[in-house]
């Protein structure tokens, strides 16, 4: 699989590397390339698309572009909102809301679109969640990953993913200010919580 990385000046590198070791999971003999670039146009935070194999071109191909500016906010899907049994809907599950109103004529049966939002914080998290949502559809397709081949599981996927990545990240800062003299890692601390206080970080 060829690497087409272009960020204009920026690197990227922890989720390059991430990236990298994420791939070598899985066979990829079947894709020609993988693209993260800036995008083009008018579009904003992060998208991208797994274009599958035609005639002409029998292999996958994964485009994924981080526009950004970060940090943003991802809009995501998750399972929709059926009726109760007697017909009414219930609210939308904490961090999500309706979006909408389905109707199938064949059943009868409704549904609502549930909307949520994913924030990623800097570029870095940008590429990791759009790399992971996009190769979701190439891996279940070759049957490499369990699930159905949907929007929704793609977006579950990548914000597993994203959360592994943060997780990482965490484990990583911890060792480090482990190594500090007590001081310095009681200061760090204060600071965070000063910022929590004052609103900073805050990913609402």
């Amino acid at each position: 699989m060829k690497w087409l990385v272009q960020l204009k000046g920026d690197r990227a590198d922890d989720a390059q590397r991430w990236a990298r070791r994420f791939f070598n999971e899985y066979d990829l003999s079947a894709v020609e390339w993988l693209r993260i670039d800036r995008g083009r146009g008018n579009y904003e935070g992060v998208y991208g698309r797994c274009h599958y194999p035609t005639k002409e071109r029998p292999t996958y191909r994964i485009s994924c572009q981080v526009p950004g500016p970060f940090p943003c906010d991802i809009v995501t899907r998750r399972k929709p909102l059926y009726p109760r049994t007697d017909g009414t809907f219930a609210r939308a599950p904490r961090g999500c809301r309706r979006g909408t109103l389905c109707y199938d004529p064949r059943t009868g049966r409704k549904w609502y679109r549930l909307i949520a939002k994913t924030r990623v914080a800097s570029l870095d998290e940008g590429i990791v969640w759009i790399v992971s949502h996009e190769a979701f559809h190439f891996l279940r397709a070759t049957r490499q990953v369990p699930g159905r081949n949907t929007e929704i599981e793609a977006d579950r996927f990548a914000d597993e993913q994203l959360g592994a990545f943060r997780g990482v990240g965490r484990r990583l800062t911890a060792g480090i200010q482990s190594l500090l003299p007590g001081a310095v890692r009681r200061a760090l601390v204060s600071a965070r919580r000063r910022d929590l206080h004052n609103g900073a970080g805050d990913s609402r």
